[in-house]
C-alpha cells in the first residue's frame, strides 16, 4: 500500500466528536479507484469503498439523517 499524497484527487477533513465528547477527525479522500475514509488519522480506522460501496454509504447516512428523532 502507498500513501502518497500526489494519489489523492479529493481530500476533506471533517473536526467531529467521539460521543465521549472527545475530538476526532475524520478524513474523506479520492485515491484512484476507491473513496477512503479514516477515523482520526489512523490506518487502523481506515475504510476504502467502491463506488457502489461509498453510495451505499452516503444513503445510509442521508436516511439516518432524515430518520424520525423520537424512540420508537
Amino acid at each position: 500500500m502507498q500513501l502518497h499524497s500526489e494519489q489523492e484527487s479529493y481530500r476533506a477533513t471533517i473536526a467531529l466528536r467521539t460521543p465521549e465528547e472527545e475530538r476526532t477527525t475524520v478524513i474523506v479522500m479520492r485515491r484512484e479507484r476507491e473513496v477512503w475514509v479514516t477515523l482520526n488519522g489512523a490506518i487502523r480506522t481506515t475504510v476504502t469503498m467502491n463506488e457502489a460501496e461509498a453510495h451505499e454509504v452516503v444513503e445510509a447516512i442521508t436516511a439516518a439523517q432524515g430518520a424520525s428523532h423520537s424512540p420508537g
